[in-house]
């Protein structure tokens, strides 16, 4: 089991170092701006519930699986309060960034409109979890809690239609 653990940090040390030197300034980092890190937490779960409406090839993209799974298992830590759960969003965060340059490199965003929908989806949850009213956040941090052994962030569900439309906004442009 350790020897996982020391394969999975070294891979994600080499993809963090990737990033470092495409974006060298912090504040070009997707989360730089967000005012806390349960702002970020808060942009993690909202892409999770958004990204569970994608359909076609796009919905098997292993980088996004892989992101979902390392969301859900850090949610899990957040909610339980774990040792892990610093770790976790660090991998976490590292895969979200990661995301746009992988579908970027395997899609055409002009032609594939799922993937287009993806990256919106990225847009509209890293930057509204960090921009929206503060006692809306806390709302939702919240009400994020465990059903039947997984994570449920009912009132993100319940906000899907707004947020959706935001998306399509976002796809215009």
């Amino acid at each position: 089991m350790s020897d996982l653990r020391e394969t999975r940090k070294q891979m994600f040390a080499q993809m963090e170092q990737k990033l470092q030197e495409m974006h060298p300034k912090e504040e070009d980092r997707m989360f730089y701006y967000h005012s806390s890190e349960d702002r970020v937490v808060l942009s993690h779960a909202m892409f999770l519930v958004m990204s569970q409406s994608l359909k076609g090839k796009i919905r098997q993209e292993k980088c996004l699986l892989l992101l979902r799974q390392y969301e859900e298992e850090m949610l899990d830590s957040y909610l339980q309060d774990t040792e892990e759960f610093p770790t976790m969003l660090h991998y976490s965060n590292i895969l979200y960034e990661y995301l746009p340059i992988v579908i970027n490199a395997t899609h055409d965003l002009n032609k594939d409109k799922d993937a287009r929908k993806l990256a919106a989806i990225a847009v509209v949850a890293g930057g509204y979890g960090g921009d929206m009213p503060e006692a809306m956040a806390n709302e939702l941090l919240d009400d994020m809690d465990f059903f039947r052994g997984k994570v449920k962030c009912k009132k993100i569900e319940e906000k899907l239609p707004q947020l959706m439309d935001m998306v399509e906004v976002e796809i215009k442009r």
